[in-house]
């Protein structure tokens, strides 16, 4: 004999018991998404807590007195990570292609060629669609409020070409620098004709 649908289940049941397997499916994909959220947004922290875990070295960088090595940190003072904080704006306003970033980092009252130099950077920006600048500093001196520092730089280049030919340049860069009231600003380069056109 054949049983109605409705009489295979109680009454207290209108309607038939989930599968079992299809909630354990369900529960541990929702446990997996939970968990790959968690992950990511502890990775996207990760680069802060490393820069706030990162301790600055007693020891004096070359260019640097012993009273500026032993006084108190003191991030106005010119040393390898202010220099790296200044190119690294510099990197980053190339990469982003943003001419303004590049420039900020520039003090257009001290540097005696600063609109030519600008005029340069124009041109150049105009000629290339993508730019990844990578730096190494090699030395840092500093005086009272002005100071060098000594880079390799290498740049990859991708002209806007039609049938763009990345290039890639090289050279040892020298940057001046001098504190300003917006901080520590690059007042001069060499080779400026790095960046020519």
């Amino acid at each position: 004999m054949h049983k109605s649908f409705a009489s295979r289940y109680p009454e207290s049941l209108p309607y038939p018991a989930p599968n079992r397997s299809l909630v354990v499916r369900i529960r541990r994909s929702l446990l997996i998404l939970l968990t790959l959220a968690f992950a990511a947004t502890c990775l996207s922290r990760l680069p802060a807590l490393a820069q706030a875990s990162q301790q600055p070295s007693d020891a004096p960088t070359q260019g640097q007195s012993s009273e500026q090595a032993g006084g108190p940190a003191n991030s106005t003072d010119l040393s390898d990570e202010v220099i790296r904080d200044v190119l690294s704006d510099f990197q980053q306003g190339f990469e982003t292609h943003n001419l303004d970033k590049v420039l900020s980092v520039f003090d257009a009252d001290a540097m005696p060629d600063f609109s030519q130099f600008r005029d340069q950077m124009v041109s150049y920006f105009r000629l290339h669609e993508i730019f990844r600048l990578r730096y190494e500093l090699l030395q840092v001196n500093a005086n009272k409020d002005t100071g060098t520092a000594t880079a390799d730089i290498e740049m990859d280049e991708d002209p806007l070409d039609t049938l763009p030919t990345p290039k890639r340049r090289s050279t040892q860069m020298r940057f001046q620098i001098k504190r300003t009231p917006k901080g520590w600003r690059i007042i001069g380069l060499r080779p400026m004709d790095f960046f020519g056109v």
